[in-house]
Parts: structure tokens; sequence; C-alpha cells
């Protein structure tokens, strides 16, 4: 149990002021203040928001000390650090929220982790500047989760702590009731899950010039939808799969594929035209600062707008559960204007789309559906389990109700069903108030009310989902490189497992053998068939360690080096003239 079992209010840091953290862990902590639980003590941001941040916390909780630090990139700066280590040492802080930008989520994590501190981080775990065509950053969201999983381990030796992640869907009363539902129906006629289907659109439009410039929920750092919000849906894959598994029918290996769509196809389904024929030639014309041109020029180091994604679940070389996994941007919204608001978070027409359809075989199917029809809640309807809604949240679930001797072969739940099957207690809007339960279980444990093992989303239960989150970007990669997109990741046990019980450990497979290539290669018409270098410096942990050779179909050479440590494929300017269909076999 922890060593903090006092009653006197657990003392929270925040560390970054920034929309989710005024909509979600300010309001709560306030409550939970009310309560005599629970105590923002400080909060931390960077010096060049002082101003509207000093503002803010005048008007809503003025007791709150503030504390400024240099923006930084990268490892955290030793005089960071040491500033920090006075503050919680000063204002004797048992918990930190980490609610930056995910970039620092690392550096902060780190600094928590060394000081013995009990952390709750948002999602994602981490991501990389670049991720998108840099394969060493795509590996390294990976390397992230690892290194920050041996730091928290070693301190677990000497104190127990949580460092729980925000992936509030662990604490959703409709999700635990769909990972009951799987648990029940496995140990009654032993089938795991093997098919899931889920989809997420939150309808965030960025026009042209936001994508360019816009830095929250940004684009133009070299990622996107799967580093905003896609991590809820990767780790959902993870725990549906998890509320299935036997210690006979568990996966030793995961193999992912991903496909995106970046700015520069978004706006090839949605042109300038489209804009001034919705907006007008005058407010559009006057507002958009870059033509499509260019913003398809910059698009390669753009971040995705949506990604597809097929996660295969395999044992023994066989697949054993397929999931697909859709997660965009582009899809129903409520904006309707040019110039974007202050709440970027919220105010800018984003309205939720949700659905999943678990299958466990022959013997049931669980379908999740969640639809908002409104973007501003106050002027919703009431909150019902009416599609729409701010509320609309049902999870149905079809069973095979002869072989399972059960009376009816369709139950539905709604939202008020689940609140009393869970005794959830999460008035207002649903999905917000879910939130909060990962503070409701940091007080439960640090009150010593919740045993460790009995903890929700702590870090050591997050390698499958963090690992498959940086093999997605590293298959966008090499599909763009003309290589085989397929990512394999390895996964082991520590300890037996069952129904909802466990945790896997994951590690990216390297690419330790050499792949042949099927290469044809096409001219363009009229053209002559030219010698053609592909170099190639491979992939990190092994990659291709030999010369590849080829044949164009009209007697050219084409021939692929490979060596070295930089993870990029460059084509020489003669090979712009050929169309390459490249197979991995």
């Amino acid at each position: 149990m922890p060593e903090r079992t006092t009653k006197e209010p657990a003392r929270f840091l925040l560390v970054g002021v920034g929309p989710h953290a005024k909509r979600i862990y300010i309001p709560h902590l306030k409550t939970l203040e009310a309560d005599g639980r629970a105590k923002l003590v400080c909060a931390v941001d960077i010096e060049q928001n002082e101003e509207a941040i000093t503002e803010y916390r005048n008007k809503v909780a003025p007791d709150v000390e503030l504390f400024f630090v240099p923006f930084f990139s990268g490892a955290m700066p030793e005089s960071v650090g040491l500033s920090l280590n006075n503050l919680i040492a000063r204002l004797k802080i048992d918990c930190v929220v980490i609610s930056t930008e995910p970039l620092a989520h690392k550096s902060y994590g780190l600094w928590a982790i060394s000081q013995g501190l009990n952390i709750i981080m948002d999602k994602p775990i981490t991501t990389r500047k670049h991720v998108i065509h840099d394969i060493d950053q795509a590996f390294g969201i990976a390397d992230d989760y690892e290194e920050l999983l041996v730091a928290y381990k070693e301190l677990r030796k000497r104190k127990n702590t949580f460092f729980l992640i925000t992936s509030h869907r662990r604490y959703h009363p409709g999700m635990y009731c769909t990972f009951d539902m799987i648990k029940e129906i496995t140990e009654k006629s032993g089938s795991p899950v093997t098919n899931i289907i889920s989809t997420h659109c939150d309808g965030m439009w960025r026009l042209p010039t936001e994508i360019v410039d816009q830095k929250y929920h940004s684009f133009n750092s070299g990622y996107g939808k799967v580093s905003h919000s896609g991590y809820h849906f990767l780790d959902m894959t993870y725990r549906f799969v998890k509320s299935g598994w036997t210690q006979m029918k568990k996966p030793d290996r995961i193999e992912v594929v991903s496909s995106f769509i970046t700015p520069a196809g978004f706006l090839k389904s949605f042109n300038y035209d489209d804009y001034i024929k919705a907006f007008g030639d005058e407010t559009y014309g006057n507002s958009c600062k870059y033509t499509d041109r260019y913003i398809q020029t910059l698009s390669p180091q753009f971040g995705e707008i949506d990604a597809a994604l097929q996660i295969s679940f395999i044992q023994d070389n066989e697949p054993i559960c397929l999931a697909q996994v859709n997660l965009q941007h582009n899809g129903f919204t409520r904006r309707s204007w040019v110039t974007p608001g202050p709440d970027l978070y919220k105010g800018i027409g984003r309205v939720k789309h949700e659905f999943h359809e678990i299958k466990s075989g022959p013997m049931q199917t669980i379908v999740i559906d969640s639809r908002q029809a409104n973007d501003r809640h106050d002027r919703s309807k009431p909150s019902t389990a009416t599609i729409g809604t701010d509320n609309h949240f049902e999870v149905h679930v079809f069973r095979n109700c002869d072989l399972l001797d059960e009376k009816e072969p369709l139950t539905s739940y709604s939202v008020a069903d689940l609140d009393r099957r869970y005794n959830s207690q999460l008035p207002g809007i649903y999905s917000e108030n879910v939130k909060r339960g990962i503070l409701w279980e940091a007080l439960d444990f640090m009150e010593g009310n919740k045993p460790f093992d009995d903890l929700a989303s702590n870090l050591e239960d997050h390698s499958v989902p963090a690992h498959i989150m940086s093999a997605v970007y590293v298959s966008h990669i090499r599909r763009m490189q003309g290589l085989n997109p397929v990512v394999s990741i390895d996964l082991t046990y520590e300890d037996a497992v069952s129904p909802n019980h466990g945790s896997a450990r994951a590690h990216i497979r390297p690419n330790d053998k050499p792949v042949q290539l099927s290469s044809h290669f096409e001219l363009a018409k009229g053209t002559q068939a030219p010698d053609t270098k592909i170099s190639s410096n491979g992939f990190t942990n092994g990659g291709y360690k030999n010369g590849v050779n080829g044949k164009l179909s009209n007697g050219g050479n084409v021939k692929m080096n490979t060596g070295g440590d930089e993870h990029q494929t460059e084509l020489s300017p003669m090979s712009q003239l050929l169309s390459p269909q490249v197979s991995a076999v």
C-alpha cells in the first residue's frame, strides 16, 4: 500500500495550463478540494504564457501559486530541474499532473520519477517532432516509453508510487462494462476476442492557414491525429484483446500496417475553390495566407489528418484477432466560421463520433456507439440516451443465447443503465466527468484504499499501445519509401494471464534479416532506361544489411546500397523519371 495514508488533502502540482487542463483537471481538482480530498497548490507553465495564465488564475483559482520556466525542447535544463526540485520540497507536493505538449512529456516524467512523486500524465506517453517522416523519431516513441519504464521500475524498488496515464476510457463505465462482457464470454465459452473495428472522428476542421501556422494540436511539427487523440483507441484495442485473453489464447506477436491522409491529400478533396464556395470569396480570401500548392509542398513534413490501421494479433505465426482502427479529424463538424476563437480544444466545432464493434468468435458481438450532434453543449438537448445528444452512449451486446443458456440474444445499455450497473454517479456531460476517474483513483491509492495491482492505467500496462503507436509511424515511413510497411512487435509475458488480468511487454522486432526486393519499374513514356541508384541507410536495430539489385523492365538497372545508422531512403534525381512498384517478399 502507499506510504502516504494521512487524512490531509493530497497536494497537487499541475504542469501545463492549457485548454485540456482548464477544462478537465482544474475544475475537477476544485471539486475534490471542496470534498476535502485534494488541493491544487501550484501550476507550472512557460514564461511566454505568464500574462495570460496569471489573468486566468486570478479569475478561476486565485489561491493557486504560479511558477514559470523558460521554454525548452529535449532534455530538461539542469537549472529548471533544480528550481522545480526546490518548489516541490517547499510546497510538499504529493502528486504531479503533467498536462503539457506531448513533446515535453518524457522530460517532465523523468524529472517527476527522480523526485519520487506520484504521477498523472496525459496521453500519448510521448511523441516526437517529424515522426511522420523521420524513422529515428518513429522508433523513438517506443524508446521513450522504455526509458520512462526503466526509471519508474527503479523508483518502485524503493517507494510505492503510481504513474498513471490519462487514457480516460479505461475509467468509462461503458468500456469496463465491455471489458466485463468480454471476460464473461471467454470464461463461459473459451472464445477470446477475434475481431475489432474502431472508428473515432472528432470533426476538428483546420483551415489551410491553420494547418501551417497553428501550434495547438498542430500538424506543422510533423505529427497529427495518431498523436493527438489516436492513442486512446490504440489503447482500447489492446484492452479489448486483454479482456479475453487466456494463458493458451494470448498473442505472441502483433503486425501493424498504417495508411495516412496528410494535408496534401486533404487539399485535393477540399480545395481553395471549395472554401470560397463554403465561406464566400471575401471572407475566406482575406483570411487565407497560403496557396494550396504551397501547402502541398510542405505536406511531406506535416502530420497526418486521418489514419487507417490494420493491427493483427498473432500466435505461432497465425492471426487470431484482426483489428481495423480508423482515426479521423476529417468528418462531420459544426464549424461554420473562418476565424478560430480562443478555445482551440473544444471551441472549434468539434463533435465526437465514436464506434466500436468487438467480436468474440461465434459467441458474442458488442457494439458501442456514441455520437454527438452539437459542439456547444449548452445549446444541446437535455442529456439523454438519444443519438445526437451530449450523453449519447450505448452498448449493445449480441449473444448466442441458445448455446450459452441465456434468455435473450440482445441486451442494450444506455447511460442511465451503466450508471445504475456501476454506481458511477456521473452527472452532467458524461464523457467529461469520466475524465475525473483518474483523479479519484489516484486519491484512493494515496489514501490507502486501493492496492497497486488494482490501478487501471499504470505505466507498466501501456507497453503494447505505446509500441503500436511507434509502429504506426514506422509503417507509414516504410510505405512512403516503397518498402514493406508491415511492422512486427514481439510480445512477452512475465506472469500468467487470464481474462482482463496480466500485462504484456512489447518490443518492436528489429529488421535483422535482409529483405528481398522484387523491383519492377515503369519508365515515363518516351524516356530512356538509365541506370538508377537507390540508396537506403536501413533502420534502427538492424535493417537492410546488404545491397539489393534489380532490373528495370526496359533494360535499365536499379541498385540499393545500405549501411550506416541514418534512417531514410534517398532517390537520385534520375529516379524521378520512374514509377516504382516495389514489393517486399
